[in-house]
């Protein structure tokens, strides 16, 4: 059990600081790999509590707990709940092989908090360092229960232009409009991916340049793009983990692919992983 101090959780956060407006059905929501998917996203701006249950009598009474808790945090996180026998692969994914057992997700990054049960005291203790470093990460906005949260939205007058740009074959223009999206509008998780896949377009329709670094990014797209995405991902993994001087660039195109492939892939899970062991 992870214990980080004592933290009371309606203190963590200057309320006229945090920004609203993100709708759940649930606190704590039952999860599949389509709810994590976008619970992933959700992760880039309210703090996400991702538990992995099983049938036993010690699941159910975290269960409760953490539901009981999220209820009272004034929608400061998400939950969601992944079953492990019946979604084996999504635990797996995250390096969980027995229930009950918690994690946190900030930015699409799954973190282990803990393994068993806890007692409230313990658990609030884990989710105040949380919030603490999803502050920093300015992951602060809170969530409110809407059973019938739309899952989409209808594409903005922005987007709607910039994809007119992309079905033009104008890619540089579409870039641009993306790239302005993203300024003005940080946490939109769907500009941010039409501009990877834009960049990605880019690349494969020009000429690559010279140098080990440019050979190294284009091996790696066509192995994306030919369907292999774990040899792509490893291949920059490698290469990050041996390099000095190419790091922050090698680093900017795994955080691009890791959006390409999706976040809850199995590949890109464990690519963040391996990726975090390296930068702490």
């Amino acid at each position: 059990m992870s214990n980080f101090g004592a933290m009371d959780l309606s203190g963590l956060a200057n309320k006229n600081q945090v920004s609203q407006g993100n709708a759940v059905s649930a606190w704590l929501v039952p999860g599949d790999e389509a709810t994590l998917r976008q619970y992933l996203t959700l992760s880039e701006s309210t703090p996400v509590l991702m538990v992995i249950t099983d049938q036993s009598e010690a699941s159910g009474r975290l269960r409760q707990l953490i539901t009981d808790v999220l209820a009272g945090s004034e929608g400061r996180f998400a939950g969601i709940e992944i079953d492990i026998t019946s979604n084996p692969q999504l635990a797996q994914a995250v390096a969980v092989d027995k229930a009950p057992a918690v994690l946190a997700i900030l930015a699409g990054q799954p973190t282990p908090l803990f393994q068993g049960e806890a007692t409230k005291e313990q658990l609030l203790n884990v989710l105040g360092q949380v919030l603490s470093l999803a502050a920093e990460k300015d992951i602060t906005k809170t969530v409110s229960i809407q059973a019938n949260a739309p899952a989409e939205k209808e594409l903005s007058p922005e987007h709607r232009v910039a994809l007119a740009a992309i079905e033009a074959n104008d890619l540089p223009l579409a870039k641009s409009l993306y790239e302005k999206l993203i300024v003005e509008y940080p946490n939109d998780s769907e500009a941010r991916a039409s501009l990877a896949q834009v960049k990605l377009m880019i690349r494969m329709s020009t000429s690559p340049e010279a140098g080990t670094l440019a050979e190294l990014f284009r091996s790696a797209d066509q192995l994306l793009i030919a369907g292999n995405a774990e040899a792509s991902l490893v291949s920059l993994l490698d290469a990050f983990e041996g390099s000095v001087e190419n790091r922050e660039e090698i680093q900017q195109r795994l955080l691009e692919l890791f959006i390409l492939v999706g976040d809850s892939e199995p590949e890109v899970l464990a690519a963040r992983r391996r990726l975090a062991t390296m930068l702490f």
